[in-house]
């Protein structure tokens, strides 16, 4: 009776190994980029539907609604001077990993307090939880004191990774103008824009215009990567279950 010789099993599992462990990981990046996608093409195609209102005609009940005003200056504020009070924060670091040549996330986070927006008709209250971080524009690179008071203010560790380090930093103070697309509710304090469930929720610097066209960009880069990832990895699993089964078929008609 033949056996299998330990070259044979080798050569199925190593046939099997490129599937795991370059047709796999590939794979699922594509699959992320490719749903990934299809949320921003959703997000793109309810807020295209969604025109520019003023807050005197806004109602409750509203599926969603776009504002373009400006802040109000709020009674309670996370910092700063009277006329530019901070109502939202948001702080990314990254730190450069030598090891593997690239940069990586340590950590973001966020923070608000509910404000007003006015547009010259009226004014509506703004929750900012669960806004898309994605459209809060490019932000900008902190300094040294503004870092320092952003991780006092979001709890934030001193404790930061060695080495070289990228901050990002947003914004949003009393008198900014900004754009909202969100679900018009009546809250405890008159009416709201909340995020409403399975909705866009969009709080921006940017003009309706510029926030379609960012959300159609980002549509089109996660399409683009998922095919870049998702060819080569299909590629690769084929590749690797086919030696696999022409290594088994091969050594089974060897016997």
């Amino acid at each position: 009776m033949n056996t299998f010789t330990p070259d044979q099993i080798f050569a199925i599992l190593g046939w099997l190994g490129v599937s795991l462990c370059c047709g796999l990981p590939l794979l699922a990046f594509a699959a992320i980029l490719f749903f990934s996608a299809r949320k921003r093409g959703q997000t793109g195609s309810a807020v295209k539907v969604v025109r520019t209102t003023t807050i005197a005609v806004l109602q409750p009940g509203a599926k969603l609604a776009r504002l373009q005003g400006r802040i109000v200056p709020p009674a309670s504020a996370l910092d700063g001077p009277a006329g530019t009070e901070l109502v939202y924060l948001r702080l990314t670091v990254e730190f450069y990993d030598p090891d593997d040549s690239e940069w990586k996330g340590w950590t973001d986070k966020a923070r608000g307090v509910p404000f007003q927006l006015e547009d010259g008709s009226g004014a509506v209250w703004l929750n900012p939880d669960g806004l898309d971080k994605h459209l809060l524009g490019k932000g900008i690179v902190p300094n040294d004191d503004q870092i320092q008071a952003a991780c006092l203010l979001l709890g934030i560790s001193p404790n930061m990774p060695r080495g070289e380090l990228s901050f990002r930093l947003w914004e949003f103070r009393a008198g900014q103008t900004i754009t909202v697309v969100g679900a018009p509710v009546q809250g405890p304090n008159g009416l709201t824009i909340v995020k409403a469930s399975g909705q866009p929720f969009i709080v921006s610097p940017m003009a309706g215009e510029a926030i379609e066209n960012a959300i159609s960009t980002q549509t089109k880069s996660n399409t683009i990567g998922a095919y870049v990832f998702g060819i080569p990895g299909l590629l690769a699993l084929c590749c690797g279950l086919g030696g696999a089964a022409f290594a088994l078929i091969k050594m089974l008609s060897a016997r």
